[in-house]
């Protein structure tokens, strides 16, 4: 991990069709893949892509939620 005006930047393998493993999904939000595996569970977090019994997830929603782009755990609306 190397550091670039105070952002931490991190490198990650991207599959040719945009998929990564959970594993480097995880480098992506600073966390564990055991902690994306809880995730999924709750239903929080990229969506899971499996493939051949493994877990991947699309690069640009992990990138878009690790930016803050999008939420991490679902929005709860409350009832008007």
């Amino acid at each position: 991990m190397t550091t670039n005006n105070g952002i931490d930047m991190v490198s990650v393998r991207v599959l040719p069709d945009n998929r990564v493993a959970r594993r480097e999904a995880a480098k992506l939000f600073g966390r564990t893949p055991k902690t994306l595996a809880e995730w999924t569970a709750k239903g929080w977090g990229p969506r899971p892509i499996m493939v051949g019994g493994r877990v991947f997830h699309d690069y640009g929603e992990c990138l878009a939620m690790a930016r803050g782009e999008l939420p991490v755990a679902p929005v709860v609306r409350e009832a008007a």
